[in-house]
Order: C-alpha cells, then structure tokens, then sequence
C-alpha cells in the first residue's frame, strides 16, 4: 500500500530509501537550479549561501526524517547531497582534496545527519509530553503482537534516537 502526501510518496512496505532516493533528488534538483544564480556569485558571501542551503534544500532533504527508520544508506544519501551542495557553496571540488569537516566549518553548517537527530529527540520529547490517549504515544510506546518474519528485524524508529550508529 503506497500512496503521495505533499508530494512524498508513503509506502508501508520497504520503501525508506526509495522515499529518501526520491528527497534526494528534489533536493539536488533545486540545488541545481540555484547554481548559477547563488552558489557561483563571487559577490555574495558564504555565510549568505550557507543560510540560503539551510533555509531552502535541507527541509526538502529532511522532509520527514524525525519519522522514519534510519538506514545506513539513506544517511550516506543524506550526506553526500549536502556535501555536493556545501561544496558548491565553498567553492571547492573533489580535486580540492579538503575533508567535510573543513568545509562544514568554512560554511558554518552541522553534519544532515547529526541535525536530523537533534530533531529526532526533539520529537521524542514532545511525543513524551502528550496525554497516553493520543494515537502517536501508543504508536511509538507499544509493541506489535503476533510473529515477526524470518531474518534480521527491520530498524525502528526508536533504534535510531541513540545516535550510535
């Protein structure tokens, strides 16, 4: 069962990365599109840049990130995006040989994945706050009945507010 909501498509089976695959490329797509205007202006400041990114491409790659299961492979998606962006912004390329973090720094912008587990907890807080009655605290504070399926468990939510992983 799938089904488009703000134009995030929803699935109930395996689709997190699919979800995260198609953020990704709306949000690299945008990035494209300011490219020229914004990214390449030697007149604007990286700090201007930087406020643009956050305001503008990271709610489109984040978009329901404080909801879903995290995966190996949507954080490295996550990151690479935001890394291509945050080296247009900089002014660097791969060539360049400077680490993320050096750039991160030089734009002033936190690792995606570290934002989107601050945020994470921040719902978890105020799920935590809500009455017991409520739909979204039953979801998240119980557990399903009847047998799982063979293999390794699926991620939680849950799984990922430890930030250990």
């Amino acid at each position: 069962m799938q089904f488009k909501y703000l134009e995030v498509e929803l699935s109930s089976g395996d689709g997190v990365e699919k979800e995260v695959g198609e953020q990704v490329a709306k949000a690299a797509k945008i990035a494209g599109c300011l490219s020229r205007t914004i990214w390449c202006n030697k007149n604007m400041k990286t700090e201007v840049k930087s406020r643009i990114y956050k305001a503008v491409i990271r709610p489109i790659l984040t978009y329901t990130a404080e909801t879903r299961p995290e995966t190996a492979k949507t954080k490295r998606l996550m990151e690479t995006t935001e890394m291509r962006v945050l080296r247009r912004i900089a002014g660097k390329t791969l060539m360049n040989r400077n680490t993320s973090e050096s750039i991160r720094d030089a734009c002033g912008v936190d690792n995606v994945n570290y934002w989107v587990l601050k945020r994470r907890k921040e719902w978890d807080e105020h799920i935590s706050r809500m009455d017991e009655g409520r739909v979204v605290k039953i979801a998240r504070d119980r557990s399903p009945r009847g047998r799982r399926s063979l293999g390794r468990p699926r991620k939680r939510w849950s799984d990922g507010l430890r930030g250990d992983d």
